[in-house]
């Protein structure tokens, strides 16, 4: 929705700029001949738009004076340059007036007062008439001749009072646009959740193409917190991989069909692994199994007319950490296993038969001793070294000194004192106390 009024202002003075002619009168390219390109976006504009440079060179994000669609406005690069072959349907052809000077950019950035203090004005105006609609951001065009308000709303809104009082206080021409969240995103920009820039911010030429479907393709949980994006709607970024989905899925069986595989299995497909080109098969005995597509044949995947795949099994065996291949059965359940795995195929690379030998020089013969006097058993050294061991570990008696190197065993009630300090001599006397509080002494008997 546009509305454009105009109100009889000031006088200002026309700026004078060079225009070039973007028709092709004479015939000057012919069908296929290669021109060259590159991009340009202008600040608050969703899209890039492509021009042509011919010889001329320019730097990617370089500011530049060209042609937009709201007139002549300061632009940057946003592609590197590129060849296209002419045909018909591209004329009228842009080009880029001249590359922006210091004074260019100082003049624009004079305009972001402006934007900022119409912003606030039309704010408060919004909540004063109680309209529903939220402005995302205003723009001043035409070397501020023309202020352009961008705005947001549910459903159409009736904005004639508030255009008035604009007019009045802006005292400049007005023009409202309605866009949708994908256009306020990609003028705004912002940050993804991958934490780059928003692709329809930053390359993306076209965008709002994905669907519904196409995360269905990618077995993606359709909940809006993973497939919508910062603009609230699906993200774009889910066709990227949607024709490399398709394209692997063709291969693979159809989830819950029941096929009959090249080993002779016949079951239930349950699950599919698109990347990786498996899927999860329940055989008819009861027995989860995970196949590679080279299993599936779908000429010859058909059980028969009188197969009927069970309805209820008193067991289920998971044994889907086998891959099954025609090749090799190759395990994938751990990082530990495909090593072993990659260990035993590099041991078996090579038959024994055929691995190179080294010609090592003729041993001397081995001395056997036949004197069975003087031979000793071979564990008596081994022995006798554990008896030393136990020897050192044991704990010493009371009043036992312990052996050189051995510790004193400490007491388990007090791990403070030793098991071999030896024990005081209690005296022949003591002196206790009844409860009343009269000491008296007892003589300790001896024993005898």
């Amino acid at each position: 929705m546009t509305v454009e009024i105009e109100q009889p202002a000031e006088e200002t003075p026309e700026v004078a700029v060079e225009t070039i002619s973007t028709d092709d009168p004479k015939g000057q390219y012919q069908k296929g001949d290669p021109l060259r390109f590159v991009r340009v976006r202008f600040p608050g504009n969703s899209k890039s738009f492509p021009f042509m440079i011919g010889d001329r060179y320019f730097q990617y994000g370089q500011k530049i004076i060209a042609p937009s669609d709201r007139g002549m406005a300061l632009g940057y690069i946003n592609s590197f340059p590129y060849e296209v072959p002419f045909q018909k349907s591209m004329l009228p052809l842009k080009y880029i007036n001249k590359v922006a000077t210091e004074k260019d950019i100082e003049e624009d950035c004079q305009y972001i007062d402006r934007q900022k203090n119409a912003e606030v004005i039309c704010i408060d105006l919004i909540e004063k008439y109680k309209l529903d609609m939220n402005i995302t951001h205003v723009e001043f065009t035409q070397f501020g001749k023309k202020a352009v308000l961008y705005f947001t709303a549910p459903s159409r809104v009736d904005f004639r009072l508030l255009v008035k009082e604009l007019v009045t206080q802006l005292k400049t021409r007005i023009e409202l646009r309605q866009i949708s969240g994908r256009d306020r995103a990609a003028a705004i920009g912002g940050i993804g959740i991958c934490g780059r820039q928003l692709c329809c911010s930053s390359f993306l030429q076209k965008y709002g193409n994905a669907s519904i479907k196409m995360a269905k393709n990618q077995s993606m949980m359709l909940v809006g917190n993973r497939i919508n994006g910062v603009c609230g709607q699906l993200k774009c970024c889910i066709q990227y991989e949607d024709e490399v989905y398709s394209y692997k899925r063709r291969a693979l069986p159809k989830e819950g069909s029941i096929i009959k595989l090249l080993n002779g299995d016949c079951g239930k497909v349950l699950r599919l692994e698109i990347l990786a080109e498996h899927f999860t098969f329940l055989t008819d005995k009861g027995v989860k199994k995970l196949f590679a597509v080279d299993q599936y044949d779908h000429k010859n995947s058909k059980p028969g007319d009188d197969y009927k795949f069970p309805q209820r099994f008193e067991h289920i065996s998971d044994e889907s950490s086998t891959l099954i291949t025609n090749k090799k059965a190759t395990e994938v359940t751990s990082q530990a296993s495909m090593i072993q795995m990659l260990k035993d195929q590099s041991g078996d690379a090579v038959p024994s038969e055929d691995k190179p030998t080294l010609d090592k020089p003729e041993s001397e013969p081995a001395v056997v001793n036949t004197n069975t006097e003087n031979k000793k058993p071979a564990n008596s050294n081994r022995n006798k070294n554990n008896r030393n061991r136990n020897n050192k570990n044991r704990r010493p008696k009371n009043g036992e000194r312990p052996e050189q190197g051995q510790q004193p065993a400490k007491n388990r009630n007090n791990p403070h004192k030793t098991a071999n300090k030896p024990k005081q001599k209690p005296d022949s006397s003591t002196k206790k106390g009844d409860k009343d509080g009269n000491s008296f002494t007892y003589q300790r008997r001896k024993p005898e």
